[in-house]
């Protein structure tokens, strides 16, 4: 089999177990950037929006668009730094914690319907795969796995 079969499977599989998981979980944000800021709120706490930023890797204006969209929903809140009237605190409210418990506790399910269907000897091959491929490519940016 060619390295673009292979390829092109891996993201086929990839595709359907995340449309699995988002009609599983009921919600459309999931595997979204609202969703990766939910559960990293619920992780870190109430943090900087300029920190929060930076432990998503992405641009302060899409963070701004990405927390209206969670404030509409009423998952997360803005208040002002009380000793630094620039930056702006985030934290989830008490329906984002709810939130990102409900679609957190959806996630074991979702891991045992990925790989149910392997014997341990493949899933242990199958994890060490993916630990070499995920490892090459922290390799080529330059960054320990």
């Amino acid at each position: 089999m060619s390295d673009v079969r292979i390829a092109e499977l891996f993201h086929t599989v990839a595709r359907m177990s995340h449309r699995r998981d988002v009609a599983r979980k009921g919600s459309p944000i999931y595997g979204s950037g609202q969703y990766r800021c939910l559960l990293t709120l619920e992780g870190l706490g109430e943090v900087s929006q300029r920190r929060l930023a930076a432990v998503l890797g992405i641009r302060a204006a899409s963070l701004s668009e990405l927390l209206g969209k969670m404030i509409a929903r009423g998952w997360a809140r803005r208040t002002p730094h009380p000793q630094d009237g620039r930056t702006y605190l985030i934290a989830l409210t008490e329906e984002g914690h709810a939130e990102a418990v409900r679609v957190r506790s959806m996630d074991g399910e979702s891991a045992h319907e990925l790989v149910e269907v392997l014997s341990d000897d493949q899933r242990r091959q199958f994890a060490e795969i993916l630990e070499t491929i995920r490892d090459h490519y922290a390799q080529l940016r330059g960054e320990e796995a």
